[in-house]
């Protein structure tokens, strides 16, 4: 769940775990944006570095050249296109478990709702070589403070009262 007020911004890391993601794989040699395995750590477990700015797709190459794409996927293509504008979200480190096989990826997601909603989303991370995994992610944004308060002070009973105030409006 990723949460805040509405014309707020909120950054959240989410972590996921690919089981069964790598061991013994074989794959066609990865293109386009790509990581590279850091081979100074522990033996059983491997840093990716990411290299290149990511948006919505990415490649991971991993030392056995498995690849990894993932997408943030909604039920309709209006709620679609409506996170699109209001959610970025970047792969920020990958971490491969040789001994179990095990994949850790871990995404830094930027929430900046303008209105309040409720939306759903998943989060679809596919291997080319084998599997995909499929995570829920739900979208909140409450409601936001208020802006101001009008006070509008009667002249008495059953007479008009007039204030008169500007309103302005980021779209026409």
């Amino acid at each position: 769940v990723v949460c805040c007020q509405a014309r707020q911004r909120v950054e959240k890391r989410v972590e996921v775990l690919l089981t069964g993601a790598v061991p013994g794989a074989t794959a066609v040699p990865a293109t386009g944006n790509s990581a590279a395995v850091n081979t100074n750590s522990p033996a059983s477990v491997q840093d990716v570095q990411i290299t290149d700015d990511w948006s919505y797709f990415c490649h991971l190459c991993f030392s056995t050249t498995a690849e990894f794409l993932y997408e943030l996927q909604c039920q309709t293509d209006e709620i679609q296109s409506h996170l699109e504008d209001l959610v970025g979200m970047d792969l920020i480190q990958g971490m491969h478990d040789t001994e179990s096989g095990t994949v850790q990826l871990i995404f830094n997601i930027v929430f900046a709702p303008n209105k309040p909603m409720r939306s759903e989303a998943t989060l679809v991370v596919q291997c080319t070589t084998r599997g995909v995994w499929k995570f829920p992610v739900m979208f909140i944004a409450t409601e936001p403070e208020v802006d101001d308060v009008i006070n509008i002070e009667a002249t008495g009973l059953n007479k008009e009262s007039i204030v008169s105030f500007k309103l302005t409006s980021q779209k026409r």
